[in-house]
């Protein structure tokens, strides 16, 4: 099951669960929320989502009924509709949230990358990574991203930097990963194992898929980078065989 339908699940059946107990107790929104809430998180806890799913469940409601005291015109919401589907994309497909890589990842990343590689940074955003390698003439750097709010900024980024890197706007798993020298992510736990499979039927002998934060379940790294910041994040690496 999709993460978003088992949040919908959630979400409703504890809407349902909390206005039953409300009315039992004849009780108002001071029991209904912390009800709906517990309910939800519970049910997200027994339906195994990702752990970035509980703050979601966890703010979801009082921010729904904030919104509601505060008598917002209706175009609000679209509005936010349209924004959060620009920057973030089909989020409930692809599963990835807008993470943008810090100074000691590039470092870290740079310093990695063999001269005259080819390198493609999927998930690749406002095009952080791109505009930091590309600036390399000796290397060949392509980036593929599928929200159209950070594809266009990354787009002007590059040709106002006249960096010459390439940012293709698509789906990861329509871009193959074949002929690249490095492949680079910053993706999210969820989309990890697919991008691990499209990595083994994709890429070369030789090749490293290098994954910012997030790991493979059940595959150990071939090699891990502290990258000594604050959020105590790694780069994972491995080499294909």
């Amino acid at each position: 099951m999709r993460p978003a339908y088992a949040g919908l699940i959630a979400q409703v059946t504890a809407a349902l669960v909390a206005t039953v107990v409300a009315s039992v107790a004849q009780a108002g929104i001071s029991v209904w929320l912390p009800v709906q809430v517990g309910v939800a998180l519970g049910i997200s806890l027994l339906l195994r989502q990702p752990r970035w799913w509980w703050p979601i469940h966890l703010i979801f409601a009082p921010a729904v009924y904030l919104a509601l005291q505060l008598g917002l015109p209706p175009w609000i919401y679209l509005l936010a509709f349209v924004l959060a589907w620009l920057v973030f994309g089909r989020i409930d497909q692809s599963r990835v949230p807008l993470y943008l890589s810090n100074r000691q990842a590039l470092d870290a990343l740079e310093a990695l990358i063999p001269a005259g590689a080819s390198v493609m940074d999927v998930g690749a955003g406002t095009g952080t990574v791109l505009a930091r390698l590309g600036r390399r003439t000796d290397l060949k750097v392509v980036g593929v991203e599928h929200a159209w709010l950070p594809w266009l900024l990354g787009q002007c980024r590059l040709r106002l930097g006249h960096v010459p890197a390439t940012l293709i706007r698509g789906e990861i798993e329509r871009c193959s990963l074949d002929g690249y020298d490095v492949v680079y992510a910053f993706l999210s736990p969820a989309a990890m194992p697919a991008l691990w499979q499209q990595a083994r039927a994709e890429m070369r002998s030789g090749s490293v898929l290098v994954s910012n934060t997030f790991g493979v379940p059940g595959v150990p790294a071939d090699r891990v980078i502290e990258l000594n910041d604050w959020k105590g994040a790694r780069l994972y690496l491995w080499q294909m065989p």
